[in-house]
């Protein structure tokens, strides 16, 4: 499959989910407050891309140390796209933009463009043939219950 036919099958399932998720909010919010949502969203967006610009003017001229390791220019770049996902129409692309101006969900994926995932404990466990059984799973086990022994009546 060549590149331009990728290109069109992602901006038509984009536009498909788009649809759904416009006609799902219409139904649970009412047509009114869906545009008014939508508009507040992108007005949203527009402001963050305003406080953007003006923090970086502001950074014109300063040293450049926490640029070299790259974490902070990706870090900016996720926050922008964010911001130009609440300015695109839609609610799927603000969903998505909001999740993005969240530092903990951009932290993760620029983990996940770096390539870093956090693997937690060893890769690999060496054990010696003495030191490790297998365990059959027989499936669930059922529970008998211990039967009482017939207690004495007492008149």
């Amino acid at each position: 499959m060549n590149k331009s036919k990728l290109l069109a099958y992602v901006l038509t399932g984009w536009l498909f989910v788009e649809i759904v998720a416009f006609v799902l909010v219409v139904q649970f919010l009412g047509v009114l407050a869906a545009v008014a949502l939508g508009v507040g969203t992108t007005l949203l967006g527009l402001a963050d891309v305003k406080r953007l610009f003006v923090y970086l003017r502001g950074r014109i001229g300063q040293p450049r140390e926490e640029l070299k390791s790259g974490v902070a220019l990706l870090d900016g770049g996720l926050e922008a796209v964010g911001s130009l996902l609440l300015i695109l129409p839609g609610f799927a692309s603000d969903l998505v933009g909001l999740a993005l101006k969240s530092p903990s969900v951009r932290a993760h994926v620029a983990d996940r463009i770096r390539g870093k995932t956090e693997r937690k404990g060893p890769q690999t466990i060496d054990l010696s043939p003495g030191e490790w059984k297998a365990i059959v799973d027989e499936g669930p086990k059922r529970r008998v219950r211990a039967r009482r022994a017939p207690s004495a009546k007492v008149v």
